[in-house]
């Protein structure tokens, strides 16, 4: 039955995305060379359905583009919203053998080739004019944190377009990086560690909601704040490039989200002791069951056990229990509902709650009335009660004289139908069991039993007087 402080910084992944991106742009092909501006030029989109590659440059000054191709005469051509093709606006170049370059490059133009029916586009932005300018930010008031965050702030963050060739107005997304510390669950450890998180967006940072949707890695799953930590809004990725990013943090931000690890171990205690039970389906009795919880603390505070008898008609709790381990001992039968309810000292929002069906079976006494030990081994060879869910036990057996041949306490156990290592004659014997069953009650079950022998085996002791 199973029902997760530092201000270290990583920016590995980032790094990642950028190495990503470096080999991304040398895997397309560049059918223009942009040049110019500060730092180098950025292929920031490569759309190739529509036949466009968008660069970014930052700043207009020297901005050049040159395209190279078989022919030893170009015509060069932009737009900007559509290009014209019956009557296009024509850019004069420089022709250098089958090169050509264009000088006089302006800021959110499309620009192209005009070379046959399959032209393809360029699109130049300044990149100096959509730099975010991220002041400082902080989550929402009033936001459920117990699910994930959610950021407000003040900052200056312009959408930037492009036109492809068809006239559709098409927006480049932003990336960003959000880093924290968290606590991630360790299963083979039984416990939380320390996690620092550094992931990249490429959403709007102030509509979007920051949580563990998805599965674990994927690229818009974000792991909860477990622990009190400082978050980092950074990027975006394209002023990274050129060596002008922002950021801003919390330096100090409380969590608030509760995560809990709770599981259960039964472990028989009865007669024959004790003994690890399955943890699906009914149970002995009696098991002893450790309820453990494991949760981010100091976050999560206050851990609750209650454990409920459910009857046909009402429902009583009989243990109410405060602490991270709960260990209750079940010796009576019927169904039980333990539940554990962990809550928080800073929000009354973020609980958790989980509960364990547990479920005690009746007492079963039966007892065999013959057996005939040394005959047939391995086939009723044993006087051997059988039972289910017996609290206490101990049995005894005696001859016609009253001699005890046998005693035992585990009614797993048996009479093998010796006494001092041998086989006692046939005959009819006496047993005396006592018992306590999971009602409480405790029984005395007496009775006699008989022993058969066979002619052909050899008796190894006389009668006993």
């Amino acid at each position: 039955m199973r029902m997760n402080r530092g201000k270290k910084r990583k920016f590995g992944l980032f790094l990642a995305c950028i190495l990503f991106l470096c080999a991304a742009s040398a895997q397309n092909t560049e059918y223009y060379k942009v040049t110019g501006g500060m730092g180098t030029p950025l292929l920031a989109a490569d759309n190739s359905r529509d036949r466009i590659q968008v660069y970014f440059v930052y700043g207009m000054e020297n901005v050049r583009i040159s395209y190279t191709s078989s022919s030893a005469s170009h015509q060069w051509c932009r737009y900007k919203t559509r290009p014209d093709l019956n009557d296009p606006e024509r850019v004069s170049s420089v022709q250098d053998g089958t090169t050509s370059t264009i000088t006089d490059v302006e800021d959110g133009y499309g620009y192209y080739v005009d070379e046959g029916s399959m032209r393809r586009y360029v699109w130049i932005i300044d990149y100096s004019k959509y730099e975010p300018d991220i002041r400082s930010f902080r989550v929402i008031p009033d936001f459920d944190e117990c699910e994930g965050l959610r950021f407000e702030g003040d900052a200056d963050i312009k959408d930037i377009t492009y036109y492809t060739p068809s006239g559709v107005l098409t927006k480049i997304n932003r990336v960003f990086e959000l880093s924290y510390q968290t606590l991630e669950w360790k299963e083979e450890l039984r416990s939380f560690l320390p996690l620092d998180v550094s992931k990249t967006f490429d959403t709007d940072p102030f509509a979007t909601t920051f949580r563990p949707s998805g599965l674990p890695g994927s690229e818009r799953y974000f792991p909860l704040v477990l622990t009190d930590t400082e978050i980092t809004l950074s990027g975006d990725l394209f002023a990274r490039h050129f060596g002008v990013e922002t950021s801003a943090s919390i330096p100090y931000y409380e969590a608030q989200a509760i995560e809990v690890y709770a599981d259960t171990t039964a472990v028989y205690t009865g007669p024959g002791g004790n003994v690890q039970a399955e943890e699906e389906g009914e149970l002995l009795a009696p098991t002893e069951v450790t309820f453990s919880a494991r949760a981010n603390v100091p976050v999560a505070s206050l851990f609750t056990w209650k454990v409920l008898r459910l009857g046909e008609n009402d429902t009583t709790e009989i243990v109410r229990f405060n602490g991270e381990d709960l260990v209750h001992m079940f010796n009576l039968e019927g169904e039980y509902l333990v539940r554990l309810e962990v809550a928080g000292s800073r929000s009354k929002k973020c609980e958790y709650t989980a509960e364990f069906r547990i479920l005690i079976t009746e007492t079963i006494m039966e007892i065999p009335n013959a057996f005939s030990p040394g005959c047939t081994p391995g086939i009723n060879d044993i006087f051997r009660v059988r039972s289910k869910s017996v609290v206490k036990f101990q049995g005894w057996i005696f001859n016609r004289w009253g001699t005890e041949m046998f005693r035992w306490t585990d009614p797993s156990q048996g009479w093998d139908g010796k006494y001092r290592g041998k086989y006692v004659p046939a005959g009819a014997y006496y047993y005396l069991i006592e018992y306590t069953g999971t009602n409480g009650r405790k029984r005395v079950r007496k009775g006699d039993v008989n022993v058969y022998r066979t002619k052909d085996v050899k008796m190894e002791l006389d009668p006993v007087e």
